[in-house]
């Protein structure tokens, strides 16, 4: 992907954060809507999107961009070095164009983090003889209707 890119060429968004050291939130800040969509071959997953090589080269001459690739540690940063997969449209099936991209606004809500939720110290079983076992609560019933 030397010099400007091709606008023939399609690359996909996984293999710009795969390969090209991108992140999802610099995907959205820079690039935008996909140009393209096509269905995940695996499975109920949400559609592939698709980025002309050419918006792809621009993106990555950004100042942004240039201060993400500073970040990137060695072991990411040599695939860099290496050339990006790139197709040509008539190549992927069921291939869906987006009409304007730069008209579709995009909002990247990044994952929050996982909460480990704090296990509670096992009080005393309550005895025996103050409160009969058929008082207890052992579970809910629900009623659906």
């Amino acid at each position: 992907m030397d010099g400007g890119g091709s606008p023939h060429r399609l690359i996909r968004a996984s293999d710009l954060k795969r390969q090209r050291g991108w992140t999802e939130g610099l995907v959205v800040a820079l690039l935008g809507a996909p140009d393209a969509l096509s269905p995940n071959p695996h499975g109920w997953r949400a559609p592939m999107r698709w980025y002309r090589e050419d918006r792809v080269a621009d993106g990555e001459r950004s100042a942004a961009f240039a201060l993400r690739e500073e970040q990137l540690p060695d072991e990411r940063s040599w695939r860099r070095a290496l050339p990006t997969r790139s197709w040509a449209p008539e190549e992927i099936e069921q291939l869906e164009w987006l009409d304007d991209p730069s008209r579709i606004a995009l909002f990247h809500a990044p994952r929050r983090p996982r909460v480990r939720l704090r296990r509670r110290r096992a009080e005393p079983a309550p005895a025996a003889e103050t409160t009969p076992m058929y008082a207890l609560p052992r579970f809910e019933v629900l009623r659906l209707f």
